[in-house]
C-alpha cells in the first residue's frame, strides 16, 4: 500500500497555486496487519516532513518579499497559535540563508524543528558546508531530543576557542517565555544553564513534595502535573518570609513562605440599582467570575479607581490592605490552620466571611484561614463559615441537601389486567 499524490487536472484552477491544489489518495488501514500499519505510520510521516518544508520553503520566500514580521502574520491565520507562527516564521527566515537545510527540510530528510535548530545554532556559531552536512546525516534518524543535543555539543565545540567556558555558553543560551496557548491557558517555556535548571528543579522538587505531605494529609486530588504547576506559581507569586522567632504560637516560622508583592489590575462594573459588582474581567479584557474576583480580593491591596464613561480617570485612591500582617499572626493563633480542613496556616488565605464587597469590615471577628481547596468551596460550591459560640471556634459548613421528601414522586395508580 501506498499513499498517491494525484494532482488535480480540471481547469478550474489555473493560477500559480495550481500545482498545490492538488488531493492525497489514502489507503484504508481497518483491516491491515501492524507491520504494514507502521510502514503506513512512516510513509505519512514522510508526506507530512515534506508538507511542512515546502510551508517552509514558501514562508522563507513571502519573508524575504515582505519581511518576516508579515511572515508571522500570514502564518497564525492558518490556524496555528501566534508562538507557534512566529517560530515558523523565524525557522523560515533563518534556513534562506542555508540552502543546503532549506533542501533538506523541503525534502523531508528533517523535520522544519530540527532545521530551526541548526538554523539557531548557525547564528550564534557559524558553521561551515561540511558541519551541515554531518547534521543532515544525523537529523534523518535522530530523534528531536538527541538531534537538540547534538546540534548542542557542536556548537560547544565550534566555539571552543571564544574564551569562554561550556557553561558560560550554556547561560548565553538561556531563555524564558510566556506566551498565551490554547483554550485560554497560558503557557511557560524555559531553558536555563545546567547549574540554574538544578536549582530550579530542586526549587521546584522541594515544594512538589512539601505540597504532596499536605496532599496525603487532607484527601488528595492534584495530579502530579497539577501538583507541579502549583508549585511554580508559588514559588515564582511567593517569597520566604523574614526569618524572625516565633514569637506567637503557631507563628511564621523559618523557611514559611509568603505572597510576594505582585500586581494583578482587575475591573468590575458596580450596579448602583442593584448595590452590586457585575462584568468583571482582567484589563485585556479576559472575564473572570465574580467569586474568582472575590477570592482575589480576600489577600491583595485594593486600589479603588473610578472612570468617566470616556474611559478618563477621575479617581485613584490609595492601596489598602485586607489583612494586615498582626491580623494574619492573630489568625494563625486563633484558628491555628484551616477551618474547613485543617491544613497548616502558612498555605491559607484571610477570608472575610461577610464579603468585602458587601461591606464586610476586615476586623479579625470577621476573618478566618481557607485552604486554597475550601476557599473554593465557600465561593464556587455555597459551603459557609459558621462560627460556635460555646466553643469559639470556626468552621466550614456544607451547603443543605435538598430533602428527599420536599417534592415527592406522583403516586403510581396500579390497574388489574
Amino acid at each position: 500500500m501506498e499513499f498517491r499524490l494525484n494532482p488535480s487536472t480540471g481547469g478550474g484552477n489555473t493560477g500559480v497555486g495550481a500545482g498545490v491544489a492538488a488531493g492525497f489518495g489514502f489507503p484504508d488501514y481497518s483491516e491491515i496487519s501492524a507491520s504494514e500499519l507502521l510502514g503506513l505510520m512512516g510513509e505519512a510521516d514522510l508526506l507530512r516532513r515534506r508538507a511542512e518544508g515546502y510551508l517552509v520553503g514558501l514562508v522563507a520566500r513571502y519573508g524575504e518579499l515582505e519581511g518576516p514580521g508579515a511572515a508571522a502574520t500570514v502564518c497564525h491565520q492558518f490556524g496555528i497559535s501566534a508562538h507557534r507562527a512566529r517560530q515558523l516564521a523565524k525557522t523560515a527566515q533563518g534556513v534562506a540563508a542555508m540552502p543546503q537545510i532549506l533542501g533538506a527540510v523541503r525534502d523531508g530528510r528533517i523535520s522544519a524543528d530540527q532545521a530551526g535548530q541548526v538554523a539557531e545554532s548557525h547564528k550564534r556559531a557559524p558553521m561551515s558546508e561540511q558541519d551541515q552536512k554531518e547534521l543532515l546525516a544525523l537529523g534523518g534518524w535522530q530523534g528531536h531530543d538527541d538531534f537538540k543535543k547534538t546540534v548542542a555539543a557542536r556548537e560547544d565545540r565550534r566555539r571552543a576557542d571564544d574564551g569562554m567556558g561550556r557553561a558560560e555558553r550554556q547561560r548565553a543560551r538561556r531563555s524564558g517565555k510566556v506566551f498565551d496557548g490554547t483554550a485560554g491557558m497560558v503557557v511557560l517555556h524555559a531553558e536555563f544553564d545546567q547549574v540554574s535548571g538544578e536549582r530550579v528543579k530542586t526549587a521546584l522538587g522541594a515544594m512538589s513534595a512539601q505540597m504532596l505531605g499536605d496532599d496525603l494529609a487532607f484527601d488528595p486530588i492534584r495530579t502530579f502535573e497539577q501538583r507541579n504547576a502549583d508549585a511554580l506559581v508559588a514559588l515564582i507569586t511567593q517569597q520566604p518570609a523574614s526569618a524572625t522567632p516565633n514569637a506567637v504560637a503557631g507563628g511564621a516560622a523559618d523557611g514559611e513562605i509568603r505572597p510576594q508583592k505582585t500586581v494583578l489590575v482587575v475591573s468590575a462594573d458596580y450596579d448602583a440599582i442593584e448595590g452590586r459588582l457585575k462584568s468583571a474581567g482582567l484589563i485585556d479584557g479576559t472575564p473572570i467570575e465574580l467569586d474568582e474576583l472575590r477570592h482575589l480580593a480576600c489577600d491583595v491591596e485594593i486600589v479603588p479607581m473610578i472612570f468617566a464613561a470616556d474611559g478618563q480617570p477621575l479617581y485613584v485612591g490609595r492601596a489598602q490592605r485586607a489583612v494586615t500582617k498582626a491580623q494574619r499572626l492573630a489568625l494563625y493563633r486563633r484558628d491555628g490552620g484551616c477551618v474547613g480542613c485543617g491544613l497548616r496556616p502558612q498555605v491559607c488565605d484571610a477570608h472575610h466571611i461577610q464579603p468585602w464587597d458587601h461591606n464586610g469590615p476586615t476586623d479579625i471577628t470577621n476573618l478566618v484561614l481557607l485552604c486554597p481547596r475550601c476557599h473554593t468551596k465557600v465561593h464556587k460550591h455555597g459551603h459557609t463559615v459558621e462560627h460556635d459560640t460555646e466553643t469559639g471556634r470556626y468552621h466550614l459548613q456544607p451547603p443543605p441537601r435538598p430533602s428527599p421528601t420536599a417534592h415527592p414522586p406522583p403516586a403510581v395508580q396500579l390497574t388489574a389486567a
